[in-house]
C-alpha cells in the first residue's frame, strides 16, 4: 500500500495513536509501536541530570540491545516525581506487555510533557487495550500525532535503499518545538527500519550520525529531562547491514538524511518561530572552539529577536561571539551573511572592523532581505585556523513568550 508522500513503512512494524485523556485539549496523546518480532535496537538519551522515569528505565533495558515495543505518552513528562514515577512508568510498560503477551523487559517508555505533574497511570493502563487493538503497519502518522505537544506539525522523514538487491526502509518519526538543545538526541525521536542489523551496528551509526544531526540544533538552549532517541531495526527486509558488507555507507547516508532531515524540521517548528537559519563558525584551531562561539551566537536571545525583525543588528553577533568563552583575535575576525539560495554573501565585518563594503542604507536593505528568508547563514570566521562547527537554529518572536507564559494554563 503506497502512502502521501510516497511513504511506505519499514516491514515488520505496527503503529497506533489515540486519546487516553492525559491532555486537557480533546487531541491523542498515547501511541505505541511494535515490532512483530523482537528487532535489534540502541538509543542514546538525555545529558541533563535531572531523568525522567521513563529515560532510566529504557536505559536498562536497552542495554540488551532488544525491543519489542515503545510505548510512548505526551501531556505528561513522569519527571520530578521520584519512586512514585518509576512505579507510573512500569506500571504503564506492564500493562503492554500483558496485553502483547511479551516480557516487560521487552517494552521501551518515554514520555514527554510537563514536569512534576502526577503520573495518570491508571488512565494509560485503561487505554492499552483499545491501543493495541489499533494497531496497523500504517499508523504512523497516527503514532506521530500523539506524541505532539506543542509542535504544530508532523515531523515525519523516509528513505528507500536497495542492499544486496533488496529493498530497505527507514522511516524517522520525532516531536520537539521547545526546550532543544539536545546535546545527545531529540526530545522525542524514533527511528525505524527494516533492515538486519546487529545491536553493536546500530549503536555504531547512531553514535557517528547524531553529532552532525540533532545535536547541531537548538531553538532555546535549554536541553529536556526526557530527551530518547531510539532506533529499531525489525530485520524484516533481511537486507544485511555491515561495515564490512556491500551497501553499509549508503544505508549510513540515508539514516543521517533521515535524522539531519526530523532535526531540520524542529528547528523550523521552534515554537513562535518565524524563520530558521545556519550559525556556522570557521577559522577555528580547535573544533571546540568553534563549537562554542557557534553555540552562543545561536542561543543569544539578542540575536534572535533582531533576526525576528529581519535586522541586521550584528554587534549582537559578534559580541555573543566575544562571550563564548574562547580565546581568538578580534582583529583577524571576520563576518558574512549568506542567502538562503547561497547566491548572495554580504561581508559586514573585515579584520575585526566593519567592512568597507558595508556602507549606507542599501548595505542594510540587503542584509535585512537575507535575513527575511529561512535557510540563510550567519558566517563567523575566527582567522586561518582549519576547524568549524555549524548549529541549525530559529529566531524568538512574541509567540514563544505567550506559548511557554501559558503552557501551563
Amino acid at each position: 500500500m503506497k502512502l502521501s508522500n510516497s511513504i511506505y513503512p519499514p516491514k515488520g512494524f505496527l503503529f497506533a495513536g489515540i486519546r487516553a485523556g492525559i491532555k486537557k485539549a480533546d487531541q491523542p496523546d498515547l501511541g505505541l509501536i511494535v515490532s512483530e518480532n523482537q528487532a535489534d535496537a540502541a538509543a542514546l538519551f538525555t545529558t541533563n541530570r535531572f531523568q525522567a522515569a521513563p529515560v532510566l528505565i529504557s536505559r536498562k533495558r536497552i542495554a540488551k540491545g532488544k525491543a519489542k515495543a515503545v510505548l510512548v505518552n505526551s501531556g505528561n513528562a513522569n519527571c520530578g516525581l521520584g519512586a512514585a514515577g518509576l512505579e507510573s512508568a512500569r506500571k504503564t510498560g506492564k500493562a503492554v506487555s500483558k496485553e502483547l503477551g511479551v516480557s516487560e523487559s521487552a517494552i521501551l517508555l518515554a514520555s514527554t510533557g510537563v514536569i512534576g505533574e502526577p503520573f495518570p497511570a491508571d488512565k494509560i493502563c485503561a487505554a492499552i487495550p483499545a491501543l493495541v487493538k489499533s494497531l496497523n503497519p500504517f499508523g504512523y502518522q497516527d503514532f506521530t500525532r500523539a506524541i505532539m505537544t506543542t509542535d504544530t506539525r508532523e515531523k515525519i522523514s523516509f528513505r528507500a535503499l536497495k542492499v544486496s538487491g533488496r529493498q530497505v526502509r527507514i522511516l524517522g518519526m520525532a516531536k520537539g518545538a521547545g526546550m532543544i538543545q539536545p546535546q545527545m538526541a531529540t526530545m522525542l525521536g524514533f527511528v525505524l527500519t527494516d533492515a538486519q542489523l546487529k545491536p553493536k551496528v546500530l549503536d555504531r551509526i547512531l553514535r557517528e550520525v547524531v553529532p552532525d544531526t540533532f545535536n547541531r540544533i537548538t531553538i532555546d538552549g535549554d536541553t529536556s529531562t526526557n530527551d530518547t532517541l531510539l532506533v529499531l531495526a525489525s530485520g524484516a527486509s533481511r537486507a544485511q547491514v555491515a561495515p564490512d558488507r556491500p551497501g553499509f555507507d549508503s544505508f549510513r547516508k540515508a539514516f543521517h538524511e533521515v535524522c539531519l532531515e526530523l532535526a531540520t524540521m524542529m528547528v523550523a517548528d521552534g515554537e513562535g518561530a518565524s524563520r530558521w537559519y545556519y550559525v556556522k563558525v570557521e577559522g577555528a584551531k580547535k573544533p571546540g572552539d568553534a563549537e562554542k562561539i557557534a553555540r552562543r551566537i545561536a542561543n543569544s536571545p539578542l540575536v534572535k529577536t533582531a533576526i525576528s525583525a529581519s535586522d541586521p543588528n550584528w554587534g549582537r553577533i559578534i559580541a555573543a561571539a566575544g562571550i563564548a568563552g574562547v580565546k581568538f583575535d578580534p582583529r583577524k575576525a571576520a563576518l558574512f551573511l549568506q542567502s538562503a539560495d547561497r547566491v548572495e554573501k554580504l561581508e559586514i565585518l573585515k579584520a575585526g572592523a566593519r567592512s568597507p563594503s558595508y556602507r549606507g542604507l542599501e548595505s542594510e536593505k540587503r542584509a535585512a532581505r537575507i535575513l527575511g528568508q529561512s535557510g540563510f547563514r550567519i558566517l563567523f570566521s575566527l582567522g586561518p585556523g582549519r576547524e568549524s562547527f555549524e548549529m541549525i537554529t530559529c529566531d524568538f518572536t512574541q509567540e514563544y513568550v505567550r506559548i511557554n507564559a501559558e503552557y501551563r494554563s
